[in-house]
C-alpha cells in the first residue's frame, strides 16, 4: 500500500512572540503545523502555555501537548480548536481527556515515549480513542536533537497491530534519515531542528517532501 506521507514543521517555544513569527513564517511554505506544548513537569522544559497560544486558519494544527495532567487545562486545548489533540499515553487521566475531545469532534491522537512499548499501549484499551499514534525519537521538549533510529521497530510493531492508524514520528528528522523514517511506516513526519537551523527554511521543507514524497 502506497501511504502519502504528511510534512508538518514543529513549533517548540516559550516566548509569544517567537510563536508568532514561526507562525508567520511556516504559513509561508507548509500546510500543516505541529504545536508542541510541556507543562515542565512531564516534560523537563516548559513551553508556551496553552491557553496563550492561537491557530492559523491557514494550516491544518496538530497540538502536541506534553502534560502530566492535561484534564487541568482540557478547556484551554479544546478552545484552541487545533484539528488533532494528541496527548501522552504516560500521562494522567488519559482516557477521559481523549473521550472529551471526541465527543467534541476533535480528531485525536496518543504519543509514546521511547521506553513505551506497543504492548503497553494496547494493554490501555482505548485503541477506539484514537486514530494516530505519535512514535516519540527524539529528547523530550527540545529541538534540534538527533533520532534514535533504533525506535523505528516500534513502528513496525504499531502497523501490525493497528494497520488502519496514522503514524507519526517526532525528534530528529532531517534530510538523511526521513526516507528511512518512512520506509519503516511512518506517514507524518513532525520537523524542528532541521527546518529551523536551515538559512532557506521554505527551500529545506521542498527538498524533504521530496525526497519522502
Amino acid at each position: 500500500m502506497i501511504r502519502k506521507v504528511a510534512l508538518a514543521p514543529t513549533i517548540t517555544t516559550a516566548d509569544p512572540h517567537e510563536y508568532r513569527e514561526q507562525m508567520e513564517r511556516i504559513a509561508g511554505f507548509a500546510d500543516g503545523v505541529h504545536i508542541d506544548f510541556a507543562d515542565g513537569e512531564f516534560a523537563p522544559t516548559k513551553l508556551l502555555p496553552v491557553d496563550q497560544a492561537w491557530r492559523s486558519d491557514d494550516l491544518i494544527t496538530h497540538a502536541h501537548v506534553m502534560y502530566q495532567k492535561p484534564l487541568e487545562v482540557i478547556d484551554d486545548i479544546i478552545h484552541l480548536e487545533a484539528d488533532m489533540v494528541i496527548l501522552h499515553a504516560e500521562s494522567d487521566d488519559l482516557k477521559e481527556c481523549l473521550e472529551m475531545l471526541q465527543n467534541l469532534g476533535i480528531r485525536t491522537g496518543v504519543a509514546i515515549l521511547p521506553e513505551t512499548s506497543v504492548a503497553e499501549l494496547k494493554e490501555m484499551d482505548i485503541h477506539e480513542l484514537f486514530d494516530h499514534v505519535l512514535v516519540f525519537g527524539g529528547h523530550l521538549g527540545y529541538q534540534g536533537g538527533s533520532a534514535d533510529l533504533s525506535i523505528l521497530k516500534k513502528v513496525q510493531k504499531l502497523r501490525e497491530e493497528y494497520p488502519d492508524v496514522e503514524i507519526g514520528w517526532d525528534g530528529g528528522i532531517n534530510a538523511e534519515n526521513a526516507k528511512q523514517i518512512v520506509s519503516s511506516g511512518v506517514t507524518v513526519l513532525n520537523v524542528g531542528g532541521y527546518f529551523k537551523k536551515a538559512e532557506d527554511p521554505k527551500k529545506a521543507y521542498a527538498t524533504l517532501k521530496s525526497l519522502v514524497s
